[in-house]
């Protein structure tokens, strides 16, 4: 029953109750949830790149930390050879066809006085061979194992010879296209001049973070550059009075 105009009106029998749906304490309708989903939709979108940045950024330092500790085990072992390099390229025998072998490799035995690597392989540190030298990988590229070599040594500076006749502005070590596959490139251990900047062939510095490369240099320091590809291809020993030939 009910009261309409101070009277009683009874309700008619069989007619269904009518009551308000019970809300609980902490409870939301689906208007909030709805708000709520959409401003965590929105944070999400606007953290995410700042976030992938984040990781861009660890992975670079990362790499720059591999690169410095290549150049101390360098200056490490051009201390006790006179400052001389190690070999770019080196065949495993006198045969046509020998294996190649080069700078990481000997770099490695130095470093860790041990040859655990394929003798049947070309490069087998530098390009990772069966993903057992993962100090020669990049974490910003893609970790491939038999690679042409994530890092690869640039040719004008290193066959000079001696760690002192290297300009400190010319770089040594430096970020490589992982994915080379012309075979005439994947029988290199460096970045050749002309390739320097992907004008031949394929061995080019890659620039894969964010926008630039890293660069180690012959004081030991490493550095990201995303101006320097450009240059050294402009002029390879960045020196304007002797122009590109």
């Amino acid at each position: 029953m009910s009261l309409m105009n101070g009277r009683v009106r009874e309700r008619p029998r069989g007619a269904p109750v009518q009551r308000a749906a019970p809300r609980f304490p902490g409870s939301f309708t689906l208007i909030e949830l709805l708000v709520v989903v959409g401003i965590i939709s929105l944070l999400i979108s606007i953290l995410t790149p700042s976030l992938s940045r984040a990781r861009q950024q660890a992975k670079s330092t990362v790499c720059l930390a591999r690169l410095s500790e290549f150049m101390k085990g360098l200056v490490s072992y051009a201390s006790d050879a006179q400052f001389q390099l190690p070999p770019m390229s080196y065949p495993m025998s006198d045969d046509e066809d020998a294996k190649l072998h080069g700078w990481a490799e000997v770099l490695y035995t130095y470093l860790y006085q041990d040859r655990d690597y394929a003798w049947d392989q070309d490069y087998p540190v530098q390009r990772n061979h069966k993903g057992r030298y993962e100090l020669w990988v990049c974490k910003e590229a893609v970790p491939m194992a038999d690679s042409s070599g994530h890092y690869r040594v640039y040719e004008l500076s290193w066959s000079k010879g001696s760690l002192d006749k290297i300009k400190y502005r010319l770089p040594l070590i430096t970020d490589a296209n992982p994915e080379v596959t012309d075979p005439n490139d994947l029988k290199l251990s460096a970045i050749p001049r002309e390739h320097i900047a992907g004008l031949e062939g394929e061995a080019y510095i890659d620039e894969r973070h964010y926008g630039g490369a890293n660069y180690a240099f012959n004081d030991g320091h490493a550095e990201r550059s995303t101006s320097l590809k450009e240059q050294l291809a402009d002029d390879w020993d960045l020196d304007p009075n002797t122009p590109n030939e």
